[in-house]
C-alpha cells in the first residue's frame, strides 16, 4: 500500500510539473527537488535575471504545482464518489 502511495504522489506531481513553463519547471526542480539544491545566485546567471526574481519564480511555481496537485485530488475524489454513489 505504501508503495502504491508513493507511486500515486508521483505520478500527482509529475502531472503538475507539467502545468509549469520551462524555466518555472528547472528553477523548481533545481532548488526544491535535489538533494543539493542550487543557489539562487547560480541560477540567476543562467538566466540572467536578479536573485529576487529567481526567488519569486520559484515561490509562484511552487504554488502552481500545489494547487495543481489539490486540484488533481479532489477531482479523483470526486471520480471515487460518483462511482460509489448509487
Amino acid at each position: 500500500a505504501d508503495q502504491q502511495e508513493l507511486s500515486g504522489r508521483q505520478a500527482l506531481l509529475a502531472d503538475a510539473l507539467k502545468t509549469l513553463n520551462e524555466r518555472e519547471r528547472h528553477i523548481l526542480v533545481e532548488r526544491r527537488l535535489k538533494d543539493n539544491p542550487t543557489t539562487l545566485e547560480d541560477l540567476s546567471q543562467v538566466y540572467d535575471i536578479s536573485r529576487e526574481r529567481v526567488r519569486q519564480i520559484e515561490v509562484r511555481a511552487f504554488e502552481k504545482v500545489q494547487k495543481s496537485m489539490k486540484a488533481q485530488v479532489a477531482a479523483r475524489q470526486a471520480e471515487v464518489a460518483a462511482r460509489l454513489a448509487p
